[in-house]
């Protein structure tokens, strides 16, 4: 049997309208269209924080997947150097994780 889409974790109640001119219905269409989000997401953002958060361009997902990746195997390298007792290599290494490390939150931080 068929249930239907699954309910929203959090369900949108109210609906708030207003009147704007053809031209800045215009002007924040392209807005929205520029952050990469619908109307309403575009005006819901920009009453709720001042600001609109773009989605990720494709090329940005993947960059951030390499970042993930490399990250993944410095981790990795840490942990056999740890195994075979190189402390230089280790101490090394881990200092290029942490900063991956911050990268990645910095950038996932911004989106």
């Amino acid at each position: 049997m068929h249930e239907g889409r699954p309910k929203k974790a959090i369900r949108q109640e109210k609906f708030i309208g207003f009147f704007v001119t053809k031209q800045q219905h215009f002007i924040i269409q392209e807005k929205a269209a520029r952050a990469g989000v619908n109307l309403s997401d575009y005006l819901r953002q920009t009453a709720v924080f001042g600001q609109v958060k773009t989605r990720w361009a494709e090329e940005e997902r993947e960059l951030f997947k390499k970042l993930v990746s490399i990250c993944n195997d410095m981790n990795l390298v840490v942990r056999l150097c740890q195994q075979e007792g190189a402390v230089s290599a280790t101490l090394y290494f881990e200092r290029y994780r942490d900063l991956m490390d911050l990268v990645i939150k910095r950038f996932g931080h911004d989106q």
